[in-house]
C-alpha cells in the first residue's frame, strides 16, 4: 500500500500560494449605489464580489441576488428598479460572510468553501488581501488525487512485472 507523503498532501498545506491577490479581484465599496454594483457584477461576468471599505476592510459580500432581493417590495410581487440608483451596497450586502486568515490551513479553507464560491482572505486587522476560490481549491484536490492514482498504477505495474 502506498504511504502518503504528508508534505505533498494539500490538506496539510497552507493556502498562501492559492490566494488570488486583491489587485486581481473585482470589488465594490459599501457607499456605492446598487446600480453601480450591479453594473460591475454584470460587466465582469460574476455573480458576487467582496465589499471592501475605504480602509481596505472586508465589510461583506454583495451578489446580484442580494440586490434583487433588496429591491423586492414587501409582498414580493414587484421589483422596484427605480430605487436602484438611490439605495446603497451597505444596505443590501450580506454581512455574514467574514474572511479567513492568509495563513489558514488548506483543510480549513476546503471546509469553509463547501457552500461558497469564494472566501475573502484577510490579515489580523481584517484588511482585505485577496480571495480563495472553490475552483482553485478543487483543482488542487483533483491534481493531488490524479497524482495519487498514477502513483498507485505505477506501483501495481511494477509489482505485476516483477511477480
Amino acid at each position: 500500500m502506498l504511504m502518503l507523503e504528508v508534505d505533498r498532501e494539500p490538506f496539510f498545506q497552507g493556502i498562501g500560494p492559492l490566494i488570488i491577490p486583491k489587485e486581481k479581484v473585482v470589488t465594490v465599496r459599501p457607499d456605492w449605489t446598487l446600480e453601480r454594483a450591479l453594473v460591475v457584477l454584470t460587466r465582469h461576468g460574476v455573480s458576487s464580489v467582496p465589499v471592501i471599505s475605504k480602509d481596505e476592510r472586508v465589510e461583506g459580500l454583495i451578489s446580484k441576488t442580494n440586490i434583487l432581493d433588496f429591491l423586492l417590495t414587501a409582498n414580493n410581487e414587484r421589483i422596484h428598479f427605480e430605487n436602484i440608483s438611490k439605495r446603497y451596497v451597505a444596505e443590501a450586502m450580506n454581512q455574514n460572510h467574514g474572511g479567513i486568515m492568509a495563513n489558514s490551513m488548506f483543510s480549513f479553507a476546503f471546509e469553509v468553501l463547501i457552500d461558497r464560491p469564494y472566501i475573502p482572505i484577510i490579515d489580523v486587522k481584517n484588511r482585505f488581501l485577496g480571495i480563495l476560490t472553490r475552483k482553485v481549491v478543487m483543482e488542487k484536490v483533483t491534481e493531488y488525487f490524479q497524482k495519487e492514482f498514477m502513483e498507485r498504477v505505477m506501483i501495481e505495474r511494477k509489482q505485476h512485472s516483477h511477480g
